[in-house]
């Protein structure tokens, strides 16, 4: 049977982890149920049985006739046989049967393919393995589709593609042809990175990390012109990997912390729409909260800057802990601090920040006796 047929009859698809499952409303029209009865059963099982909803029953939605946000239920095999075990009478046995032998034929149909497919690609020679890569790769850069790829990429995506067009440039023997790829991911990351919404909770990431590589293949790009090019590359690899290294190396005593006595702040908080005066287009703008938040920073308790020991010139990272409440989420405060500290008390350029941990120190009982603790270390 093929498998459109499957969802057609028996509404049977395949989730993420490669289970078949079906769903609440096939299962009320099959058994000519009401599917507000149908729910009920389901969440009564959940009520009975809370682990059940970790993958037998998961909760979705769908849109009615009148295109309006309706709840249903996916399930799996175990699933769909605890809620049918309920329907009673003669038909509803026939349908079950029905069913499940369509899950278990289902079942049977995808690990067959399965295996068809393991097989071909075992049967795959080498030189058409490599013809493969190079078509995949050929679907990602070259011609105008490296700006495209790096500028429209999320930044889940980015690593990834990163090492493919490592892969891809590797592959490319004319240095002048090298350079034009350079040029054109530096041109798409570019515009990527200057899209990025200063709002968004992962701005300060995403700049950062956009920034370090436009730098690195301008470099690369420049180095492209020596003859030693590919020992340069091979040294440049190297110093990244021990910059890596010494990142995650990096991790100072409590005693190198300065404390700051005031209550972190959300970047939930920092921003509003607003909108703008003259052109009335809508902006985004600093909050009260956030104006005296900044007002009332305790700047004093600042570490003088010709005391830190910093290089500014070089990156930096910098370390946070937090005594806060514990509704408090710690990963949007990343940016009011690296502004704070970097921008504000130290004048310097926040896009020298090449990481920034934060975590919770201990929880308080209320908001006067929230305290910031920060350590900044060069790379």
């Amino acid at each position: 049977m093929e498998l459109t047929t499957f969802e057609q009859e028996f509404g049977l698809t395949v989730n993420e982890e490669g289970n078949v499952i079906t769903n609440s409303i096939k299962v009320s029209e099959y058994y000519k149920k009401d599917h507000a009865d149908v729910l009920k059963k389901i969440r009564k099982f959940i009520e009975l049985i809370p682990e059940l909803a970790d993958g037998n029953f998961t909760l979705g939605s769908y849109l009615d006739i009148n295109s309006q946000s309706r709840p249903m239920f996916t399930m799996d095999r175990q699933g769909f046989s605890m809620l049918v075990n309920k329907f009673t009478g003669d038909e509803a046995t026939i349908f079950t049967y029905k069913y499940t032998k369509a899950f278990e034929e289902m079942a049977e149909e995808l690990e067959y393919r399965r295996e068809q497919n393991i097989g071909a690609l075992k049967s795959l020679t080498e030189k058409e393995e490599k013809q493969q890569r190079k078509l995949m790769l050929e679907s990602y850069f070259g011609k105008r589709k490296t700006v495209k790829t790096f500028k429209y990429c999320t930044y889940e995506e980015f690593n990834n593609l990163v090492l493919l067009f490592e892969e891809y440039t590797g592959q490319i023997r004319d240095a002048e042809n090298k350079r034009i790829e350079y040029d054109r991911f530096i041109d798409g990351l570019t515009q990527n990175r200057n899209k990025i919404n200063p709002v968004d909770k992962m701005y300060m990431p995403k700049t950062t990390t956009y920034s370090y590589f436009i730098h690195e293949y301008v470099r690369r790009k420049s180095s492209s012109e020596n003859k030693s090019y590919g020992q340069t590359i091979r040294y440049k690899d190297e110093l990244i990997k021990e910059q890596v290294k010494a990142i995650k190396e990096l991790n100072p005593s409590i005693e190198e912390y300065t404390c700051f006595n005031i209550h972190p702040i959300s970047e939930n908080y920092m921003y509003k729409p607003v909108s703008h005066f003259q052109t009335k287009e809508p902006i985004m703008a600093r909050t009260e909260a956030y104006n005296i938040w900044i007002k009332n920073f305790p700047r004093k308790e600042a570490i003088p800057k010709e005391d830190l020991c910093i290089n500014w010139s070089e990156p930096i990272k910098i370390f946070i802990k937090v005594d806060c409440l514990e509704k408090f989420d710690t990963t949007n405060f990343i940016k009011a601090i690296n502004d704070m500290i970097v921008n504000r008390i130290y004048d310097e350029d926040d896009k020298i920040v090449m990481d920034t941990k934060i975590t919770r120190n201990k929880v308080v009982n209320s908001y006067k006796e929230g305290k910031i603790y920060v350590c900044i270390k060069n790379i």
